[in-house]
């Protein structure tokens, strides 16, 4: 199958500038407006109030129209540790639709320097680790474990560690599975169709389109000990790996 054409192209150029320019306004704005909400408020859903808004403005902005089955499933009575690809640094816009109030996100330190929003992100309650420094990473871990309980929060978790555009998943990282074993709450897992049909990103190319997202069924790590972690990596690695293979069936090519 043939790509675009030259003018075809040219509109991709101009939808990703066009796109660019009033997300980042956009961004800045409704990172700003997190943290009034986070010193008014201080009740554990600014992320999600956050999250919720920007995704609906891009939405509209990129012209992406996301189905989700199976979304009941995030209606959460109990903390989980929810996991997610981290395709692009748009996943806000399409798995921000779907983050659940009461939910924090598991995140490496260097965030904090991104300004207001990685003030937000730390004022919102966010836990940040420490990849470089396994001992202070474990316990970052504990503490968070001890907070989910205490608190009721669910923690959402990019298990692939970095960004990954491709159709294939990954190794997993094993700090959000310690988590969940530590804190014996489940794992709920979420695929995607691929972001690559929507966004080139690194040839500045984006155009309005469908993306379907799936919630798995929950994987429990209650009985699991530290020592078998990578039974909990493998069982939830698989389910991701067949339910995103299924969403791949059919699903259009890159845009490019």
């Amino acid at each position: 199958m043939t790509g675009p054409g030259p003018l075809r192209r040219a509109l991709y150029h101009t939808h990703f500038l066009f796109a660019g320019l009033l997300g980042g306004l956009a961004f800045l704005l409704v990172s700003a407006f997190g943290l009034l909400d986070v010193a008014i408020n201080r009740d554990r859903k600014a992320a999600g109030r956050l999250a919720h808004a920007y995704s609906a403005v891009m939405r509209v902005i990129l012209g992406w129209r996301i189905t989700v089955e199976n979304r009941e499933r995030l209606n959460l009575s109990h903390p989980v540790v929810l996991m997610v690809r981290h395709q692009t640094n748009l996943d806000v816009v399409t798995t921000g639709m779907i983050y659940p109030f009461r939910t924090v996100v598991l995140g490496k330190k260097e965030i904090r320097k991104i300004p207001l929003f990685g003030w937000f992100f730390g004022a919102a309650g966010n836990i940040f680790i420490d990849r470089k420094n396994p001992r202070k990473a474990i316990e970052s871990i504990r503490e968070a474990a001890g907070r989910v309980i205490r608190e009721n929060l669910s923690v959402w978790v990019l298990p692939e560690g970095t960004r990954n555009s491709t159709r294939q998943l990954r190794p997993f990282k094993k700090g959000g599975f310690h988590l969940a074993i530590t804190a014996q709450i489940p794992i709920l897992p979420i695929v995607s169709g691929p972001i690559d049909s929507l966004l080139d990103a690194d040839r500045w190319m984006v155009r309005p389109g469908r993306l379907m997202m799936r919630v798995l069924p929950e994987i429990p790590s209650a009985g699991l000990t530290a020592d078998q972690v990578d039974v909990l990596v493998g069982r939830v690695w698989h389910a991701m790996d067949e339910g995103q293979k299924q969403l791949l069936e059919g699903a259009p090519p890159p845009i490019g």
